[in-house]
């Protein structure tokens, strides 16, 4: 039987856990609706039923509410990429941004409301920061993942390449979608399988020389900005 000294403090993590958690959830719904730069950790404190001092323990300021919710989504990544079949790198692909799209979904405006410091290079919530390298490299190693575990995957030296492409297609892809207001987003439904198509006949193509030393030299290119290679 556990002592009450081990249950009280098993009792107090959870408890710690969940005020966490609601931090989190009403920063990130405030963001949302009021907008990222309007929004003050005062404010969220205030909302989550909590001092702000208790909200400052758990983080330090409101960027470090958006680099949780970059967290939050890298794990989807990390959790999805796994499941997926061992069907063709493009067939993976896109499988994978179908489903991220289902779970970012609820979470749409909050992302919307985020994007102007998300694509700040000079902020502490920009997604392509110093802030920001830990999520890009995991990010990055899920797609290693997803590549090397495919049915056509190529030598070696071109699944870094691919990686790039792949991550960089991922991000471009999100930001279409955010700025999407077609019905039932069916502009960004029609980027997906042009996507899946382009990529299904680009894979056969970097057999090609020409056309492998092509992607070599754009992944060496935008590398400094999505994440260096692991």
């Amino acid at each position: 039987m556990e002592s009450s000294e081990v249950h009280e403090t098993r009792q107090l993590t959870q408890k710690a856990l969940a005020t966490r958690q609601r931090i989190i959830d009403t920063a990130w719904r405030l963001f949302a609706t009021k907008g990222y730069e309007q929004t003050t950790m005062r404010e969220i404190a205030a909302e989550a039923s909590c001092s702000l001092g208790l909200a400052y323990r758990y983080f330090a300021s409101k960027e470090d509410l958006v680099l949780e919710l970059y967290l939050w989504l890298v794990l989807q990544l990390e959790v999805l990429v796994p499941t997926l079949p061992a069907t063709s790198i493009a067939g993976r692909f896109h499988q994978l941004m179908h489903a991220l799209l289902e779970i970012m979904t609820p979470h749409r405006l909050t992302l919307v409301a985020l994007s102007g410091a998300a694509l700040n290079p000079l902020s502490r919530a920009g997604v392509f920061g110093v802030e920001g390298a830990e999520v890009r490299r995991r990010a990055r190693a899920s797609y290693h993942l997803l590549v090397e575990n495919a049915r056509d995957t190529p030598r070696a030296a071109q699944v870094e390449d691919l990686v790039t492409l792949l991550y960089g297609l991922q991000l471009a892809f999100v930001l279409f979608w955010l700025q999407d207001l077609s019905a039932e987003t069916r502009q960004t439904k029609d980027l997906l399988q042009f996507m899946n198509e382009l990529l299904e006949r680009l894979r056969p193509l970097l057999r090609i020389p020409g056309i492998a030393h092509l992607l070599s030299r754009f992944a060496h290119l935008v590398e400094p900005i999505l994440g260096s290679r692991g």
